[in-house]
């Protein structure tokens, strides 16, 4: 999957879940509301995602 796919289901998750507890996941870099997990070959959604997180 595409490191943008990832990204966006990521956050299309956590604001349909609830669960963004406002940290960066891990293998992750979070600037803002951009969360960058390029390269890491996810096979899931990283979790937690940063509170300003948004689509």
């Amino acid at each position: 999957m595409s490191t943008c796919k990832t990204v966006v289901l990521a956050v299309i998750f956590a604001l349909y879940t609830g669960i963004s507890r406002g940290q960066c996941p891990a293998k992750c870099n979070c600037n803002g509301t951009v969360v960058i997990c390029r390269g890491e070959q996810l096979s899931t959604i990283p979790l937690p995602l940063p509170d300003a997180t948004s689509l």
